[in-house]
């Protein structure tokens, strides 16, 4: 396989970034003058991070490259993108730039050439934007943007929608022509053959190359780069989609007045292009605005197809006599390639658990130990399997299949006929998890190495996600950021999600995600915390200022319209009194916007259901010990339930380990059979056999009792 050099020098590449290309995978770059200088606060934001979640959801890492405080950065975090968004001075940094951006330590956005540099720098081949800088008009001026030149040097594919309107097209293909710079347009109809003129589909200009897809772009990058090692740039121009594009006769009418103005004012040189783009915005009303930043977008997901297809033909000609010291993770051998109606992503493990008949600690305690196959996500995709049947649930996590825990858990997935067309093989060690408990079967104290499942590469998760094409995905919180981000990209269509926090420390991760997004636009459609990872999830929403957004959260809440009327119905129940008094039901109103039904286990006390419902809903009269339902403004309603803990004897409590597993392996099972929202009108039914697919896990020292749980609940 092929792997780039990454070459650091003075620029601080993003460790997802790293770790991507290093594995081989895709990776494109986006500039950053679109945010500093393009758009207004915060609709540049907006755009940024709209544009980075469509390449995710593309199945490549985002690598937006900008200068914050001198330091060239690839891969821009939140604080970087706010900080390059915020109104205030900053610079637009151009190859010439660069040193002196960085001597002042000054904070600006990258353009074409620099972001092509940086990129190079890094290790990355594909960079896609919006219009490609060129030879301005008149061309007695002799304005030529220094992206051209840096087409010519830097060895970096652009993919874009062709040269701005306003410049002189038919010159700007020469300049590149006697630069060797390859441009080709990428076909989308039968007609394509001239280049794009970026706000219409046509400049009129031929193209000098016309390719039918991003495999043809990818083979072009890999035989001039890989191949021959050229150190020319590439172009790709990508038309943008007739509902998007401008007629021609009207904008070229637009830059014809905007360009004779500019004459007439003597504005040339630097501030030549931000005139005309500013003129002629106002003159569209903010239309070629709207248009710029769908073409991004619409260049975004085509620079993320020719990535993925440059990192698949490099990977399918990797030398054997050159084997890779850190190859890129492959899948397990798989048993079957059909659709799965779930998916669960977390983690897989070898547990070892211990039971001691008395606690004593710093000292040594007699008791036994049992060796299973664990890890939350396996267990909810075990729970799952039994309910639902093995074929219709796969589990997307991460193992090494060479070391001893890896063979046991392949083992395992053989023992029970588990689809195996999930799992990926990555380096070091298979994840374990030792657990301690009394002889009731509560847990004592537990270590969790997990650090394999955090290793997961987001756009492998994603690709996994799209070739299993699940209704429902249950994704534990073992994983990283990176990948949860991913994941909540994935699932924003049809695809719902369900959210298991796993442990208090592990769920705070949420808090730090950037696209969790709020009712109606929530990524997360079900969270089933325990009370103590409620009270944690709660505490890191608030020290993020995840209740601050006024926009989005605050809007929520008050079309929930919770109020004194409210809390008096409650408190009406004796058991909603306590979880008022404890502060659970605050918590659970105050992350309803980010996740719209919240399912708090209580061990014997039961569960509360906290849901947004439609003001047609109905209370669960006849299921739940009590359900009030609160009908607030613009068609929403808040339903509070509550269903006991089922009956069971003390004495035959085995262990809690896989209690709340298999509760969330009946809900992600059931639920999968379609791709409805949870509950529904099923809510009662659905959380009665959660809790028997609980009790019967308490009831055998496995975390999950399959045979119970193929036997008697379905």
């Amino acid at each position: 396989m092929f792997f780039p050099q990454i070459r650091r020098y003075s620029v601080q590449v993003a460790a997802e970034i790293v770790n991507c290309l290093r594995e081989g995978g895709p990776v494109v770059a986006l500039e950053s003058t679109i945010i500093s200088h393009g758009l207004p606060y915060p609709a540049n934001l907006e755009m940024a991070l709209s544009v980075e979640q469509l390449v995710r959801a593309h199945g490549a890492v985002p690598a937006t490259i900008g200068f914050v405080n001198g330091r060239a950065k690839v891969g821009l975090s939140q604080g970087d993108l706010e900080a390059l968004a915020r109104p205030g001075e900053k610079y637009k940094v151009s190859r010439r730039d660069i040193p002196y951006v960085m001597a002042r330590q000054l904070t600006g956005g990258t353009t074409i050439a620099a972001t092509m540099i940086l990129a190079h720098r890094a290790g990355i081949d594909v960079f896609a934007t919006g219009g490609l800088g060129g030879v301005s008009r008149p061309f007695e001026l002799m304005d030529v943007s220094a992206d051209l030149d840096e087409l010519s040097k830097t060895p970096v594919a652009v993919v874009c929608s062709g040269p701005k309107s306003i410049l002189d097209v038919a010159r700007t293909m020469e300049y590149l022509e006697t630069k060797g710079v390859p441009v080709a347009t990428l076909a989308d109809g039968p007609k394509t053959l001239n280049v794009p003129g970026f706000y219409t589909r046509d400049s009129g200009v031929a193209s000098p190359f016309v390719l039918e897809n991003t495999l043809e772009a990818a083979r072009l990058v890999h035989s001039g780069k890989d191949g021959m090692r050229l150190e020319n740039g590439y172009v790709f121009c990508v038309p943008p989609p007739a509902d998007i594009a401008l007629p021609a006769e009207y904008i070229n009418r637009v830059i014809a007045q905007t360009q004779q103005e500019a004459e007439q004012l003597g504005v040339s040189g630097k501030q030549l292009t931000p005139f005309m783009l500013g003129r002629i915005n106002e003159k569209t009303d903010g239309l070629s605005v709207k248009c710029n930043i769908e073409f991004v977008r619409n260049n975004a997901v085509v620079g993320s197809k020719i990535a993925a297809e440059l990192a698949q033909l490099r990977s399918s000609l990797q030398p054997v006599h050159q084997p890779s010291k850190n190859p890129a993770p492959k899948p397990a051998q798989e048993t079957t390639r059909k659709p799965a109606r779930a998916v669960v992503v977390g983690s897989v493990a070898l547990d070892s658990t211990s039971t001691v008949s008395t606690v004593r600690f710093q000292d040594s305690c007699p008791g036994k130990t049992e060796y299973s196959v664990g890890g939350v996500g396996f267990n909810v995709a075990l729970a799952a399997a039994a309910v639902g049947g093995p074929q219709h649930v796969a589990l997307v996590s991460g193992l090494n299949q060479a070391d001893f825990a890896g063979k046991t858990v392949m083992a395992a997935f053989a023992e029970r006929g588990l689809r195996t067309d999930g799992l990926i093989h990555l380096a070091g060690r298979t994840a374990q998890y030792t657990s301690v408990h009394d002889h009731r079967g509560d847990l004592v104290i537990a270590c969790a190495d997990m650090a394999i499942v955090e290793q997961l590469a987001p756009q492998h998760v994603v690709a996994k996600l799209e070739q299993l094409d699940p209704n429902y995905v249950l994704m534990d919180t073992n994983v990283s950021e990176a990948v949860m981000d991913a994941v909540f990209d994935s699932c924003n269509g049809a695809t719902r999600l369900l959210v298991e926090p796993t442990s208090g420390t592990k769920a705070r991760k949420l808090a730090q995600t950037t696209r969790l997004g709020c009712f109606p636009e929530n990524r997360v459609h079900l969270i089933t915390p325990t009370v103590l990872e409620l009270e944690s999830l709660y505490n890191a929403f608030y020290a993020a200022g995840r209740f601050e957004a006024v926009s989005s959260w605050f809007n929520v809440l008050d079309s929930l319209n919770i109020n004194s009327a409210l809390r008096n119905r409650l408190e009406k129940q004796p058991m909603a009194r306590q979880y008022l008094e404890k502060g659970v039901l605050q918590q659970a109103f105050q992350l309803l916007p980010y996740f719209p039904a919240i399912l708090v286990k209580d061990g014997r006390n039961g569960v509360v259901l906290v849901e947004i419902v439609g003001s047609e809903t109905a209370e669960d009269a006849q299921s739940a010990a009590f359900s009030v339902l609160h009908r607030g403004r613009n068609g929403l309603g808040l339903l509070v339930s509550h269903y006991p803990a089922q009956k069971i004897e003390e004495h035959s409590i085995k262990s809690v380990t896989g209690a709340g597993d298999s509760l969330a392996g009946y809900l992600l099972a059931r639920l999968a059979q379609t791709r409805a929202l949870p509950f529904a009108a099923e809510r009662g039914a659905l959380v009665h056999g959660a809790q028997r697919a609980a009790v019967a896990s308490l009831q055998t020292t496995q975390a999950v009792n399959y045979g119970a749980l193929a036997r008697e609940i379905t």
